[in-house]
C-alpha cells in the first residue's frame, strides 16, 4: 500500500537534511510520535543529502558532501522513505544495529555502498516493495527479516553477508546475488530467475580436482525452503551443496554424479525424440559432473522462459533429467 501524500508532506517543515536530523535527534525520535503499532513514526521521510559538481579534465562528476550518520535504529517505521546521497555508516569501533524497523516501499540511492553500514545487523526488519538504486547489504547479519513484494526490476545484492537466518524472500526475484552469504532456514516464494548462490568465497587456489566438503563451506544452504518457489536458470556454484534444502514440486534438485549423467545420456540416446541431437548437446553442456558444482536445479521452463519457441525442448530435457535423477537416487526430496 503506497504511502499517502499527507504523510510525505508533513516533513516539508524541515527543508534540509540537517534540520531533519536535528528535529529527530539523529533519527531516534519522531516529532510525529508513534504509529498505531507503537513504532517511531518516520513514514514518508526524505533523507536527501547534498551533492556538488567537481570539475574534471573532460567534464565533471558529482560528489556527495553530506556527512554520514553513525547511529543505530530501533522500533521505527520508515515506510515510503527516501535515502538519497546520504547513508548510515559504520566506524572503526561502531557497527549499526537495525532492530524492528519497517522500510517498506523505501528507495535507497545511498552515498555509500552498504545499506546502514558495512557489517550492520538487521533484526526483524521489513523491506516490502523496496527499490535499491545504489545500496547493497555488505558483510551484514540479517535475522527474521522480510523481503516481500519484490519486483522483477529490483536487483538485490547480498555481498559477503555473515548470516541470513529465518528471512523471507517473496515476489519476482530476478538476478539477485547472494554470493557465499550464509543462508540458514530462509524461505523463498514466487519466481527466482537468474539468481546466484555460492558455497565458498574463493576457489581460484584449489588444486585440480580438489573438493571442499560440505562442513567447510561458508554457505551450507541449511534448511532453505524453496517449496513455494519456481527456480529458473539460477546458478549454484563454488561448492554450493543443496542436500539440506526443501525443494519445490516444480523443480528437480539433484546431485550431479557420473552415474546420473551416464543414465541421462543413455536415456536420451535410446529415445525416439525428434529433438534427440539437441537434447544430447544440452545434457553434455549443462548437466555433466563438475568438481565445483555438486548440485543442479532444473525447471520445465529453464530454456523456454526467455525463448518460448524452445518450450518442447525445455520440457523434454526436464523430463529426462528428472527420470535420471530418480533412477540413480540423486534427486533431493
Amino acid at each position: 500500500m503506497a504511502i499517502s501524500t499527507k504523510l510525505k508532506k508533513r516533513w516539508d517543515v524541515y527543508p534540509t537534511l540537517q534540520e531533519l536530523l536535528t528535529a529527530t535527534q539523529n533519527l531516534s525520535v519522531s516529532p510525529f510520535g508513534l504509529t498505531e503499532e507503537g513504532l517511531q513514526d518516520f513514514r514518508g521521510i526524505k533523507l536527501i543529502g547534498e551533492r556538488v559538481q567537481v570539475p574534471l579534465r573532460n567534464g565533471y562528476m558529482w560528489e556527495n558532501i553530506s556527512k554520514p550518520l553513525h547511529t543505530s535504529l530501533s522500533y521505527a517505521d520508515f515506510t515510503g522513505s527516501v535515502w538519497q546521497y546520504f547513508a548510515i555508516e559504520e566506524t572503526d569501533d561502531f557497527t549499526p544495529v537495525i532492530d524492528h524497523v519497517v522500510f517498506d516501499e523505501s528507495m535507497f540511492q545511498l552515498s555509500a555502498y552498504a545499506i546502514c553500514g558495512n557489517g550492520a545487523t538487521f533484526l526483524s526488519c521489513s523491506f516490502a516493495g523496496c527499490k535499491y538504486k545504489w545500496g547493497d547489504f555488505i558483510g551484514a547479519t540479517l535475522k527474521d527479516c522480510r523481503f516481500t513484494q519484490i519486483k522483477k526490476n529490483v536487483r538485490l545484492k547480498f555481498n559477503s553477508c555473515k548470516l541470513l537466518e529465518n528471512c523471507l524472500f517473496s515476489g519476482e526475484i530476478h538476478k539477485a546475488l547472494f554470493g557465499y552469504s550464509n543462508l540458514k532456514n530462509c524461505t523463498f516464494e514466487g519466481l527466482l530467475y537468474d539468481c546466484s548462490f555460492e558455497g565458498v568465497e574463493k576457489i581460484g587456489n584449489l588444486r585440480k580436482g580438489e573438493i571442499i566438503p560440505p562442513e567447510k563451506v561458508d554457505n551450507r544452504m541449511d534448511g532453505v525452503d524453496f517449496s513455494k518457489a519456481d527456480i529458473i536458470i539460477c546458478s549454484f556454484q563454488s561448492f554450493c551443496y543443496l542436500d539440506k534444502v526443501k525443494p519445490s514440486k516444480n523443480n528437480c534438485v539433484f546431485k550431479v554424479t557420473d552415474e546420473f549423467h551416464n543414465y541421462l545420456l543413455t536415456a536420451v540416446e535410446s529415445s525416439d525424440s525428434p529433438l534427440k541431437e539437441k537434447l544430447i548437446e544440452y545434457a553434455k553442456l549443462f548437466y555433466a559432473p563438475h568438481t565445483t558444482i555438486p548440485y543442479e536445479v532444473v525447471h520445465p521452463n529453464n530454456f523456454s522462459f526467455k525463448y518460448p519457441e524452445e518450450a518442447e525442448l525445455s520440457q523434454q530435457l526436464y523430463d529426462f533429467v528428472c527420470k535420471a535423477a530418480e533412477a540413480t537416487g540423486c534427486r533431493v526430496k
